[in-house]
């Protein structure tokens, strides 16, 4: 790393966040855990892991060492951190697709993302014969785009179909609708006008435009959020087919489904899409979340309470689980020396030559005796806050 890239490194650390794009280079201790998850990055069947571990404990730390493995591998990746209060419930699979599709990252594109990365990538891949499959020929119809049942979702064969023209307008409306496909429920005579009636002369399409309407092409929340499904399940299979290994969804905060989804109903609704994902059926690819070790019981009270004597609460203790073993302190200190190194490298300067190890090893101590949940964070947070003073007395 050059010296820009590791002061981004270091004010990171110093607020006590995982540096972007550089997690795993700061990943100690864990080894079975890690070990675990990459060879279930390395099977391309579908996965759905919860990952348990305390506030502060690295559960986002470990997502976004996911994040960074899986685009190494060649997946295509969506990171969503659910918050019912800003309009991403897990109850609601339209309000989900719209994250997902805002927050999309390819294999090659560091520090970009959305949905227009994929669109692009996969446009490419159809109109230049880059990737030689019969699964894009019959989506194309061989270029004449006139019409296809090949993805399951009509309105990803709409999007990509007129994506496909390099209209920049088109591609601006199908990222807002794609993003915010909520707010187009009752906007559908503007989505039908941009992207199929004033682009007939582009494609061979023989439906009129009211068989649009009749077949909900435009609308993602009806019929248990059908579409919304079926979208996810488009973007796994146009990933694969276009040579990447698959896409993977990370879903942070997912401990939101029980502290801000305020009535049973959506907390019941949010509960049966994750069976939904561990299932298999409605998105085969692979997903993770991060929780509490205390999670599975927590939604049991939450039914419980509301007197839900009729669910089936053994569909919790079916999930897949992954309980993160805590970092000991010597694998805090060997953290503390990676940031020893980089904060070297961000400054331009030798702190070894002032900082003996013992002191460095005596500072992670002191910081890790402190008995709070993230106390992994206080001890990134000390060692930093430690090498910055002795900076300042240095100069």
């Amino acid at each position: 790393m050059n010296s820009n890239q590791a002061q981004l490194i270091i004010e990171s650390l110093r607020k006590g966040i995982p540096p972007e794009g550089f997690v795993r280079h700061f990943t100690v201790g864990r080894k079975n855990e890690i070990t675990d998850l990459r060879q279930r990055l390395n099977t391309h069947n579908g996965t759905v892991l919860l990952l348990k571990a305390n506030y502060g404990s690295g559960k986002t730390h470990l997502l976004k060492f996911i994040r960074e493995e899986a685009l190494e591998q060649n997946y295509a990746v969506s990171s969503v951190t659910l918050d019912a209060n800003s309009g991403v419930r897990f109850n609601r699979m339209d309000q989900i697709v719209g994250a997902v599709c805002r927050n999309i990252e390819i294999p090659g594109k560091i520090g970009e993302r959305g949905l227009s990365l994929l669109m692009d990538f996969l446009t490419v891949s159809i109109n230049k014969g880059i990737v030689d499959s019969s699964f894009f020929q019959s989506l194309s119809s061989k270029g004449k785009w006139d019409y296809s049942e090949v993805l399951d979702s009509k309105a990803m064969y709409v999007a990509l179909r007129a994506w496909s023209t390099g209209i920049q307008s088109v591609q601006d409306m199908i990222t807002d609708w794609f993003y915010q496909p909520t707010a187009y429920n009752s906007q559908r005579r503007i989505l039908l006008k941009a992207l199929i009636t004033d682009l007939r002369c582009k494609f061979r399409d023989p439906r009129p435009d009211w068989k649009f309407y009749d077949d909900d092409v435009f609308v993602m929340n009806k019929n248990g959020h059908e579409q919304s499904w079926a979208l996810l399940r488009d973007l796994n299979t146009l990933c694969k087919e276009s040579g990447l290994n698959g896409f993977i969804i990370l879903f942070d905060e997912f401990e939101d489904v029980i502290t801000n989804l305020r009535r049973i109903n959506y907390q019941e609704a949010a509960f049966w899409n994750l069976f939904h994902f561990y299932a298999g059926k409605m998105f085969p690819g692979k997903t993770f979340y991060a929780v509490t070790p205390e999670f599975v019981d927590k939604c049991k009270s939450v039914l419980l309470l509301k007197q839900r004597w009729d669910f089936d609460y053994t569909r919790f203790d079916k999930l897949p689980m992954y309980e993160m073993s805590p970092l000991e302190t010597s694998e805090m200190e060997d953290l503390a020396l990676l940031i020893f190194e980089v904060h070297g490298i961000a400054y331009d300067w030798e702190p070894d030559t002032i900082m003996l190890d013992s002191q460095l090893k005596s500072i992670v101590r002191k910081a890790a005796a402190v008995k709070i949940q993230d106390r992994v964070r206080k001890v990134i947070i000390t060692v930093v806050e430690a090498l910055d003073a002795l900076l300042q007395e240095s100069m």
